[in-house]
């Protein structure tokens, strides 16, 4: 799924073209990207000759800023055609807003990423193109799930008794068309494996993960009897959305849906979870491949 990427910088001298970079756009099927960097406006006025080039500048991104904000809520509901979607998220909507360039912000020449595209691949690509970590709209910072549930795959021995950040690879595994990766996967007689879905995520990248998860459980199913083992419902780690938002009706027919397949267990329940696997005779899927 295509993701293009466009660097947004300043010119600080019209005589030499001297720019400053500042900010990132990205343009993916489920999301538009945006941020930039008020630090790096604050120091415009020290290095360019222009008055007020600081305050000129972050006006012109607010306002680029207020219209991807207005694109993301209008745009992107279920009953939006795909005809729609392929239209807006291409090199054109980089031109519709170009229509903010004035001499002074620059959007470079937008290249394709082929893949899928996440907020943690936003804030790398934002570090590595800005030299900055994406700033919080607020200074409450919320922990996302995955921070959440992190310090319980660090416990110390873990590792040796599952497999953290496992990939079933295609050429292995009947049904995986496309590499994909799973937080931990471990064995003690059947096969247990833990996902992790934020269902505060877009509904297209959520229902992505569901179908992923989907296909890891069957391919896991086909696996097992040549171990002779089987696969016990995939636990899924998750924190309940907003009530009567989209992603709680997906949560909700997930629910019903999966539920031969899926446990979903709350954060706390995967320190416990994982507790218990080094309390146990587990042993590293890996080794029985």
């Amino acid at each position: 799924m295509k993701t293009f990427l466009s660097i947004l910088s300043i010119k600080t001298n019209n005589f030499s073209n001297e720019k400053i970079v500042v900010g990132l756009l990205a343009v993916s099927a489920n999301q538009v990207f945006y941020a930039y960097s008020k630090d790096k406006l604050k120091v415009l006025n020290k290095i360019s000759h222009q008055d007020n080039l600081s305050n000129f500048a972050e006006s012109i991104l607010n306002q680029i800023k207020k219209k991807i904000d207005k694109t993301n809520k209008e745009n992107f509901s279920f009953q939006e055609s795909l005809s729609l979607k392929k239209e807006l998220f291409s090199e054109e909507y980089f031109n519709y807003l170009s229509n903010y360039n004035n001499g002074i912000l620059n959007f470079s020449k937008p290249y394709e990423i082929n893949y899928l595209f996440s907020t943690l691949d936003f804030e790398k690509y934002y570090k590595n193109f800005v030299g900055a970590l994406v700033e919080p709209e607020n200074k409450e910072i919320k922990l996302t799930l995955h921070k959440k549930i992190k310090p319980y795959f660090d416990k110390k021995g873990l590792e040796e008794k599952a497999d953290l950040n496992y990939t079933l690879h295609s050429a292995n595994f009947k049904g995986v068309l496309q590499d994909c990766q799973i937080p931990l996967i471990t064995k003690n007689g059947n096969i247990n494996a833990l996902q992790a879905i934020d269902f505060n995520m877009h509904p297209n990248t959520i229902t992505h993960h569901l179908y992923e998860t989907k296909i890891i459980f069957d391919a896991l199913s086909n696996f097992a009897p040549k171990i002779n083992s089987s696969v016990d419902k995939i636990k899924i780690a998750f924190e309940e959305p907003k009530l009567k938002s989209k992603q709680h009706i997906l949560l909700d027919l997930a629910l019903k849906e999966y539920k031969d397949i899926f446990k979903f267990i709350s954060p706390d329940k995967v320190d416990s979870f994982t507790d218990k696997i080094l309390n146990s005779k587990n042993s590293k899927f890996s080794s029985f491949i």
